[in-house]
């Protein structure tokens, strides 16, 4: 069942969960994606359950887009890029779709760039630390070396210069 937890909410207590449903021997057989759902209540002090018996996929969402990708210089203006330079025709909602498809191909193809880009500073930043490993075993380690390591075991690492 999905929706939410519970079935029956009163006065701030979360009571009870339908868990079982009367359906005729041979329904899970002929529906076997059947799903119950308990919707929103907005009046009532019971949530509205509703029955699907086949499953339904509205296809791969147009674009996934994380908000950590704010903080990665290049974004903004790859996204104002594709979106100005794009040119198209048709009618309003397929010329949105392509234009989307566009957008999206934009950032996948920026995000691939960054992917290199951060994959070559954690392997420099690798190797620096592997470089001070074998130092430390040998003799102790300076105020820039400490610093770094300090640094690196933070969320902020700075190269060795």
């Amino acid at each position: 069942m999905g929706g939410h937890r519970f079935t029956y909410f009163h006065d701030g207590v979360k009571l009870s969960k339908l868990d079982r449903y009367l359906v005729c021997q041979n329904f899970l057989s002929s529906f076997p994606a059947a799903a119950a759902t308990a919707l929103p209540r907005e009046i009532l002090d019971h949530y509205p359950i509703t029955l699907i018996s086949q499953h339904i996929d509205f296809g791969p969402p147009p674009f996934k887009f994380f908000n950590s990708w704010l903080l990665i210089e290049g974004i903004e203006d790859t996204v104002l890029q594709a979106w100005n330079t794009f040119q198209g025709y048709g009618p309003s909602d397929s010329y949105l779709a392509v234009k989307l498809r566009h957008l999206k191909d934009a950032i996948r193809n920026w995000r691939n760039l960054a992917h290199i880009k951060e994959f070559d500073v954690v392997t420099k930043l690798k190797l620096s630390m592997e470089n001070l490993d074998k130092i430390v075993e040998s003799r102790p380690l300076n105020a820039s070396e400490l610093i770094f390591t300090r640094s690196s075991n933070q969320r902020g690492w700075l190269p060795l210069t």
